[in-house]
């Protein structure tokens, strides 16, 4: 008898066991979707796939920097979802022959994505393809990431920035690439 209670006892630790198991695999996927989620899929289909960009990288892009808030202005004055500022808006303006551009424009969601994506392609053309170079550039812009690239600031391991002379670049590059291994993981069809 002592062996059965001991079996009876068992099976049950075991199917406790797979049943946390099972709720938690079950689960967490809703979870982190929720926390990872996907508005304005539309227009970042539409304007990643124009601007041959993965559409995780840049929902990773839009969370990092504006938490997929359309109006949010952040203390540097940079706008929208994408965090575009007004001298780098006015830019990718005249580049896209946009005619009556404005700064408010920005908190529009279609105009952010088209910009932010029409930007970042910009770079990573700019930086031969390079996405550590490119996220950089983005948030401290282009001429600084040349600068710290001729003067041999930046350090490397492997292809991989390994440091930036700018915490606030290094963490913001260290962010955006941790959210985008969680959406390529959460979506893996969107990266094919």
């Amino acid at each position: 008898m002592k062996i059965i209670a001991y079996l009876n006892k068992r099976f049950y630790n075991i199917a406790i066991i797979m049943f946390f198991l099972i709720f938690i695999f079950a689960i967490a996927p809703v979870v982190l979707r929720a926390m990872f989620p996907m508005p304005y899929y539309e227009e970042v289909e539409e304007y990643a796939h124009k601007n041959n960009l993965k559409i995780t990288m840049v929902y990773s892009v839009i969370k990092a920097e504006s938490g997929f808030r359309p109006n949010v202005v952040s203390h540097r004055g940079a706008i929208g979802l994408m965090q575009i500022t007004e001298k780098t808006g006015q830019w990718i303006a005249s580049q896209l022959d946009v005619k009556d551009y404005q700064a408010k424009t920005l908190t529009d969601p279609e105009i952010n994505i088209q910009f932010g994506c029409w930007y970042i392609s910009y770079l990573l053309d700019r930086f031969s393809g390079n996405n550590e170079l490119a996220l950089a550039a983005y948030n401290a812009g282009e001429g600084t990431i040349r600068k710290w690239i001729e003067s041999g600031e930046i350090k490397w391991k492997g292809n991989e920035i390994k440091s930036l002379p700018y915490p606030e670049t290094e963490k913001y590059l260290v962010r955006v690439n941790r959210i985008y291994f969680i959406y390529k993981t959460l979506y893996p069809d969107l990266d094919s």
